[in-house]
């Protein structure tokens, strides 16, 4: 339970963890227009320009 648990707060740390989040959050764009929003929303917050490298 306890190592569980430890495995999933370390693993909110990593990298995948940060990729998997931005995928989802671009996954649940309802068209093209949306996705297209959503990805500009990230660029000008910087979050996924550590993805590009």
């Amino acid at each position: 339970m306890i190592k569980k648990l430890l495995n999933k707060f370390f693993r909110s740390f990593t990298f995948d963890y940060d990729r998997e989040q931005v995928e989802r959050y671009l996954s649940q764009s309802t068209n093209t227009y949306d996705l297209e929003q959503r990805i500009r929303e990230l660029d000008q917050n910087k979050k996924t320009n550590q993805y590009y490298i």
